[in-house]
C-alpha cells in the first residue's frame, strides 16, 4: 500500500516537469501501477494514454486562445478633430511604438494605456481606443476646454504646411525642435511658453477660440455667421442635478455652441431642451435647439446652432425641463 501511495505521489508531482517529459514519464507510471496492482482492489482501469494527450491538448488549444485573444494587435486613429487625421507623432503603447501614420494610424493591444510625443513635449497619456482626438486626450474634466484648446492650437502651429483642412503632419525636423522641451497644456502662460518652439518651427499659435472652433467646423458648423459678439469664447461648466447632466458649453463664433464631454441620460417629462437665463433666470429665458428628452449623450462631443436673440440673452444655460419648470443640470457662462 504504501508503495502504491509512493508512486501515485510521483503522478502528482509530474505537474512541474517540462512537457514532453511529463507525458512520456506520465504514461509509464502509470502503466507500472497497473501492471503492479496498484488499486486497492485492482479493479480500476486507469485512464489510457490517449485520453491524457488529449486532454492536455485541450487545454494548451484553450490556453493558445486566450494568449492570442489577450495579445491582439489593434489599430487606432488619432485625429484633430472629426475630420483631420494627425500624422508623424511619436506613441508609446505597452510594447508598441512608433510614429502615427499618414491616415493618423498607431498599434495598440487591449487594455494598454497610450502616449503621445512631439520631441521631449508629451501630450497626456490616455487609454489606447479604436478614435483618439484632444477632447478625449484633455479628460474628463477640462475646465473651459483649456486643454483641448491648447493641444489643438500646438499641433496646428506645429503642421508642416500651416494647411490644417489637409491633415496635420508633425516632422522629424519638428521633434529635433522639440527635444528638451515640456509644456504644461492647462497652464495660463501656454502662449508664452511655446512660443519660442513655435516660432522655431515656424508656425503660428491660433487663439482658443480659433482652435476650438475648428473642432466645431469638422463637426458641421456654419463658418458664414460671423465672429463679433462679445461672447464668444465663453464657456460654462453644467453641474449635475438630474439624469446625468455634464459637461462644457463654449461659445465660438455667432450661431454655434461647442459642446464637449456632454452627458445627459434622456429622462424625464417628454419637453427638456437647452434653456438660456438671463441673468440665470430660466423661467424668463427661451428653449431652443431640438427636445432633449429621450435622447441619450455619454460624454459626447457636439454642436448646437443658436440664434443671435438667443445668444443675447445666454448668460446662463440649463438642461430645463419645460412641463415641470425643473433644471436637470446647468452652468454660468465666465466672463
Amino acid at each position: 500500500m504504501i508503495t502504491t501511495l509512493i508512486k501515485a505521489y510521483k503522478i502528482i508531482r509530474l505537474a512541474s516537469l517540462p512537457h514532453p517529459l511529463k507525458t512520456l514519464t506520465l504514461i509509464v507510471l502509470v502503466s507500472a501501477l497497473y501492471a503492479c496492482g496498484g488499486g486497492a482492489a485492482n479493479t480500476t482501469t486507469p485512464p489510457s494514454n490517449e485520453t491524457i494527450t488529449e486532454t492536455e491538448t485541450e487545454t494548451e488549444t484553450e490556453t493558445e486562445t486566450e494568449t492570442e485573444t489577450e495579445t491582439e494587435l489593434l489599430t487606432g486613429t488619432f485625429k484633430l478633430n472629426a475630420t483631420t487625421h494627425v500624422s508623424g507623432l511619436y506613441y508609446i503603447s505597452g510594447n508598441n511604438t512608433g510614429y502615427t501614420s499618414a491616415n493618423g494610424g498607431f498599434s495598440y493591444q487591449q487594455n494598454d494605456d497610450i502616449q503621445f510625443f512631439i520631441g521631449d513635449i508629451a501630450l497626456p497619456n490616455t487609454l489606447a481606443q479604436a478614435t483618439i482626438d484632444t477632447v478625449l486626450l484633455a479628460g474628463n474634466s477640462d475646465p473651459a476646454n483649456t486643454v483641448t484648446a491648447n493641444i489643438t492650437r500646438l499641433l496646428i502651429a506645429l503642421d508642416a504646411d500651416q494647411n490644417p483642412n489637409n491633415g496635420i503632419e508633425i516632422t522629424s525636423a519638428t521633434h529635433q525642435i522639440a527635444e528638451q522641451i515640456t509644456l504644461n497644456f492647462a497652464s495660463s502662460t501656454f502662449t508664452s511658453d511655446s512660443a519660442s518652439l513655435v516660432a522655431s518651427a515656424g508656425g503660428v499659435l491660433p487663439s482658443k477660440v480659433a482652435a476650438l472652433e475648428n473642432i466645431a467646423i469638422a463637426l458641421g458648423a456654419d463658418t458664414s455667421c460671423g465672429s463679433s459678439h462679445e461672447k464668444i469664447g465663453t464657456s460654462a461648466e453644467f453641474n449635475t442635478f438630474a439624469y446625468g447632466v455634464a459637461g462644457t458649453v463654449t461659445v465660438v463664433n455667432d450661431c454655434t455652441l461647442l459642446f464637449t464631454r456632454f452627458s445627459y441620460t434622456g429622462g424625464g417629462l417628454p419637453d427638456v431642451y437647452f434653456y438660456t437665463g438671463p441673468n440665470g433666470n430660466f423661467n424668463q429665458g427661451s428653449g431652443f435647439g431640438p427636445n432633449l428628452y429621450g435622447q441619450t449623450f455619454e460624454t459626447t462631443t457636439h454642436i448646437q446652432t443658436i440664434s443671435p436673440n438667443a445668444l443675447n440673452e445666454l448668460d446662463a444655460i440649463s438642461v430645463w425641463c419645460v412641463q415641470a419648470g425643473v433644471d436637470f443640470g446647468s452652468g454660468v457662462f465666465n466672463r
